[in-house]
């Protein structure tokens, strides 16, 4: 039986006569931005991390603090005020880093 991989590759490396076609159209779409939106993305990065960190410190409950939350979590009492914000933390800084992890660029 034969492989047809290679056959399609030899196939796809010869070029198709197109009279010009692909160069007008080439020639006909506008230029690219060069670096124009470099600083935004990162700066949205770090303006919505800024932004959860305040609002997550805002919000906090008063009485118990991330340490105290994280150490209910160790002893299975998952119920508390503090247990919440440590998980709503800690979510946050996964989601943050599978954003960064998926991010081509």
């Amino acid at each position: 039986m034969t492989d047809i991989d290679p056959l399609l590759r030899d196939d796809a490396r010869v070029p198709v006569p197109d009279e010009g076609f692909s160069a007008r159209v080439m020639a006909a779409l506008p230029a690219r931005a060069q670096g124009s939106g470099a600083w935004f993305k990162p700066a949205l990065i770090f303006g919505s991390a800024a932004l959860g960190s305040v609002l997550a410190a805002l919000l906090a409950p008063a009485g118990g603090s991330l340490l105290q939350g994280f150490a209910d979590l160790m002893q299975l009492r998952g119920f508390t005020a503090a247990a919440f914000t440590a998980i709503a933390i800690g979510g946050a800084l996964m989601l943050s880093a599978l954003v960064l992890a998926v991010d081509p660029d």
